[in-house]
């Protein structure tokens, strides 16, 4: 089914706009979550309909001009998805338990507080700022073209231009080519910022 179809059965709000979902776009993203980010079978399964859901509720607030834009804005969704499950990962960890043995009048009671790992890691996160290397990198990325911010990001985590090409919707033509143009340029924003 091709993507103006599908983009038509969301604003209609079709019934079969989850299936065609679904049909086009499952199994590519079932492979992506279990072959790049290590998921299980059940929460692979989980992101995708949850990125799956999210598209059909948001598509319809945005314009598509392109397979690829579309395509592109599909991937975005799903990322989100994977990297709060990743966060949940990080934060599953069991919750430390605080125990305050000073107590009030003597009595011997125990008031126990459980703090979760994560709002403790956060607590400290608010104190601590990021490293000066990492913002003026995170500058210069803004001032790319978004293909070109992604094709270098996807490119650093070792995906081969074939990859590259199916997860942004783009043709493989030139790839390497563009790829070395957007590096160029990012070394070139990254030399004309002072550090």
């Amino acid at each position: 089914m091709i993507y103006k179809e599908i983009i038509e059965q969301i604003g209609n709000k079709d019934s079969r706009c989850l299936d065609s979902l679904y049909n086009t776009y499952g199994k590519k993203f079932y492979d992506y979550c279990v072959r790049k980010w290590h998921l299980s079978e059940d929460t692979a399964w989980e992101v995708v309909y949850r990125t799956l859901e999210t598209v059909i509720q948001k598509a319809s607030a945005y314009r598509f001009d392109s397979e690829a834009h579309f395509n592109n804005f599909l991937f975005k969704v799903l990322v989100n998805f994977l990297r709060q499950e990743y966060r949940k990962r990080q934060a599953g960890n069991p919750e430390l338990e605080f125990v305050d043995l000073n107590t009030e009048g003597g009595t011997s009671g125990i008031i126990q507080n459980r703090i979760t790992k994560a709002s403790f890691l956060e607590y400290y996160k608010e104190e601590s700022a990021e490293p000066k290397l990492l913002l003026v990198l995170k500058e210069a990325l803004k001032q790319l073209l978004p293909v070109e911010k992604e094709l270098l990001l996807l490119k650093a985590q070792n995906y081969t231009y074939d990859e590259i090409a199916e997860i942004l919707g783009i043709e493989n033509n030139q790839l390497k080519v563009k790829h070395h143009r957007a590096k160029q340029k990012l070394i070139t924003i990254l030399n004309k910022t002072s550090i």
